[in-house]
């Protein structure tokens, strides 16, 4: 038998290794470029800011969780808010094209949207906070009360959580972690598995964001896989974190205010505030809404039988119509009072 040939075993190694860095510089390269397309730079007097805007009707403000970017924001807010509004979604800062001007803290996020909407010409806002996007929501109601029309709170942290999205919490092992061939090979991953093998990824998606198990979860992923809406909900979810490079700066400054939460002063958010959480979410448990409702003035909790995505799965169209009830409520003009 033959000694295989060393030399070209290795050159062949190499030109895969380079094949697949190459592929991989390209589907992010075309990626970002399909982001930047979906969007608008606004120059506000506290920055700028990456927005997208759908729809025309009454404003809802719409801030993403994290990792996030203003694709999340449509993603997450269209299967709730259909024709007559406008969704504004922008990327928050160190998301995508947003820069990290400062620490990222939920108060200079709520100076930074007021400064937004002043520049969309923008007086008032529904503003619907999705998971690591809730304290910036809460902050901009407490601090802009008259730009407020009522929050909503999908899936959000409100106390205190020290999960890491890319590290472990060990600084020699974060720095490897969070490198950008590090988060590049992941995203590339993840894109290889949302195009090739995407029903693998619905459930590995729902099984991580989910304290169901056994026969429950089965039943679950397998409701998800079968009804198209639900499937793509879940698909574009997961497309909205990649690539992981282009939305870290954003994520570290999160985690770094995530530890030191609640920072906003509950008894200032005056405004009609719908909390909607899932029984089954093991990102962000039920705990989360309970002390925000328990807390804040006027605030309303709808309990759903969802893991982290409650805009997903068998209750999905419940929660989906409470938020529009929501809607309709506080973004309806009050009918003059005759004297």
């Amino acid at each position: 038998m033959r000694k295989p040939n060393r030399g070209l075993l290795a050159g062949a190694v190499g030109l895969a290794v380079g094949a697949t860095g190459v592929g991989l510089w390209r589907w992010k390269r075309e990626l970002l470029g399909d982001l930047e397309a979906g969007s608008e730079l606004v120059t506000t007097e506290e920055g700028v800011v990456e927005v997208a805007r759908r729809g025309s009707g009454e404003p809802i403000l719409v801030l993403h969780g994290t990792p996030g970017g203003y694709d999340q924001a449509l993603a997450v807010a269209e299967p709730f808010f259909d024709d007559g509004y406008e969704l504004i979604a922008p990327s928050r800062p160190g998301y995508l094209r947003t820069p990290l001007v400062g620490d990222g803290s939920p108060g200079e996020q709520a100076t930074l949207y007021a400064a937004l909407l002043d520049e969309l010409d923008v007086e008032s806002a529904l503003v619907v906070g999705v998971s690591g996007g809730g304290p910036a929501a809460l902050q901009f109601a407490a601090d802009y009360p008259d730009r407020v029309s009522g929050v909503v709170l999908a899936s959000a942290v409100v106390t205190a959580s020290d999960d890491r999205t890319y590290g472990v919490g060990n600084r020699a092992l974060d720095a490897v972690l969070t490198s950008r061939p590090a988060l590049d090979a992941q995203s590339g991953l993840v894109a290889a598995l949302h195009r090739f093998s995407s029903d693998r990824l619905v459930g590995w998606t729902h099984e991580g964001m989910s304290t169901l198990d056994g026969d429950a979860l089965d039943e679950y992923v397998a409701f998800v896989r079968t009804h198209p809406d639900h499937r793509l909900r879940s698909l574009d979810l997961v497309a909205s974190m990649l690539p992981g490079t282009a939305r870290l700066d954003g994520v570290e400054a999160d985690e770094y205010w995530l530890r030191r939460l609640p920072v906003v002063d509950f008894a200032a958010v005056d405004c009609p505030v719908l909390a909607v959480h899932g029984e089954y979410d093991a990102m962000v448990p039920m705990d989360h809404a309970e002390y925000a409702v328990e807390r804040l003035p006027d605030a309303d909790l709808l309990r759903a039988a969802a893991d982290h995505l409650v805009w997903v799965g068998p209750d999905a169209d419940r929660t989906v119509e409470r938020v529009r009830e929501f809607a309709e409520t506080v973004l309806s003009p009050t009918e003059p009072t005759n004297p």
